[in-house]
């Protein structure tokens, strides 16, 4: 994995177009949610999405890495190689091009 904050990381309070902040504990601010040009809505996505991304990536690890021991022990059965790609350059992008 990246060298990125440690999660988990929790967004501030809502309305986010207010306090758009996400914080990894206490006074470790992750990111800053930019709200120009975004409806109200877009801004609370955003920002539950961004305070996610520590679970999803590692949930996405850890999807990859039993997809490919089923591969492993099922040979006869097709697996769809565009997804464990998908996976793969997902994972490269979340941590700096190392999957």
């Amino acid at each position: 994995m990246s060298a990125h904050t440690e999660g988990p990381w929790h967004r501030n309070i809502k309305p986010a177009r207010k306090y758009a902040v996400v914080f990894a504990g206490r006074n470790t601010h992750v990111a800053v949610v930019c709200s120009g040009g975004l409806s109200d809505a877009e801004v609370e996505a955003n920002c539950d999405l961004i305070a996610s991304a520590p679970e999803l990536l590692a949930a996405l690890v850890r999807a990859r890495e039993e997809l490919c021991l089923i591969r492993s022990k099922d040979c006869d059965r097709v697996y769809d190689t565009t997804l464990r790609m998908d996976m793969d350059a997902a994972i490269a992008k979340a941590t700096g091009g190392t999957a």
